[in-house]
């Protein structure tokens, strides 16, 4: 990338501001490549540091070793914008003297590329403590290490509300990207989970059976999910009482099986909603089981996004009503980093 001194000429800096135009035209720079190259006119809020601005991207000069969220704030809306100035610049020294490009539009919001496509793993955990038997507890110190992972190697934990915008072909989102999930309303989940994630500036999606909820000291309450809900963590379903919903139980003739299905989904939402003053619109399968009945039924509920325990990422193709999650069960790192798959690399050429 060009560096841009302060002490240049105004002709010199008008040269090099013709041949960076001119390489993004002829060479097609990688940061650019995407961009139009044509001037539209006003330049934008800080005349002295934009060299250039179309509709679609800015270069910029850094003079005062501004960061990419201070830079997203100011012109993309707001600094979680950020990793679009860092990807677009990837490489780049964010230093005084130095022309970045900002984009103004969001060009790829399917991940696609010639190379492949953009997954989203999902992670599911169901409770916490000091020390684990059973495989579905996460000792304490093995989820600090697991976050800590996340975020010093440059893993996005996106919220529920960006993977639905990304899976309705409506936003772009980081390359690494991950959504945390947590099964059953455990209250572990607030106890342990919840201050570690926010050291790391994480937030979460609880999926919770309603039936649960405050009966005892092992369950997480409703003012805590409140509490959770005002730090950016997402509440959903997990019906009233993780009842199967693709079978009846024994004896239950059809249209009693049909009821409770009914009621699980529908009852559930119905109380979230009232209990937290919110439009519940995602729901965990009890089990992860589902069927085309259930599927249906959840839609009809107003449940936007479903999910599964099925292993796998998903695509902005997937089908939001049957999203792949991964349990991590096991404790070893080498397995934890193999669920962050987020790129399916198959040649779209």
């Amino acid at each position: 990338m060009f560096s841009f001194g302060l002490a240049k000429t105004q002709a010199e800096r008008r040269s090099e501001i013709i041949k960076l135009l001119f390489l993004c035209i002829i060479l097609g720079i990688s940061s650019l490549a995407s961009y139009s190259c044509a001037p539209t006119g006003a330049v934008g809020p800080s005349p002295e540091n934009n060299l250039f601005r179309s509709e679609d991207y800015i270069v910029y000069m850094l003079q005062n070793n501004e960061t990419p969220a201070e830079l997203a704030e100011a012109f993309l809306g707001g600094g979680e914008k950020s990793w679009v100035i860092e990807e677009a610049n990837a490489g780049v020294r964010f230093g005084t003297g130095n022309a970045i490009v900002i984009p103004l539009k969001d060009r790829n919001k399917g991940g696609l590329s010639a190379a492949g496509f953009q997954s989203i793993p999902i992670l599911t955990y169901h409770r916490f403590a000091e020390n684990c038997s059973s495989p579905l507890c996460m000792p304490k110190s093995t989820f600090e290490l697991q976050m800590r992972y996340l975020k010093e190697n440059g893993y996005h934990v996106i919220t529920a509300k960006e993977l639905l915008a990304f899976l309705e072909y409506r936003q772009g989102l980081p390359q690494k990207s991950v959504l945390i999930t947590m099964d059953d309303g455990y209250r572990s989940v607030y106890n342990i989970a919840y201050p570690i994630l926010k050291e790391y500036g994480f937030t979460a999606t609880l999926f919770i059976y309603t039936s649960f909820v405050g009966v005892s000291k092992m369950a997480i309450t409703w003012n805590q999910l409140k509490e959770m809900q005002s730090e950016g963590f997402t509440i959903g379903s997990h019906t009233i009482y993780h009842s199967d919903l693709t079978q009846p139980k024994e004896g239950e003739a059809e249209p009693e099986f049909m009821a409770r299905i009914k009621k699980e989904l529908y009852g559930s939402k119905k109380i979230i909603d009232q209990k937290l003053g919110q439009d519940t619109y995602i729901i965990a399968y009890p089990f992860g089981y589902y069927d085309q009945i259930s599927i249906q039924m959840a839609k009809k509920a107003g449940y936007k996004m479903a999910m599964s325990v099925k292993r796998g990422g998903n695509p902005f193709f997937a089908n939001p009503l049957v999203l792949r999650r991964d349990q991590i069960l096991e404790r070893d790192m080498q397995s934890f980093i193999s669920r962050l798959r987020t790129f399916n690399h198959i040649s779209l050429k």
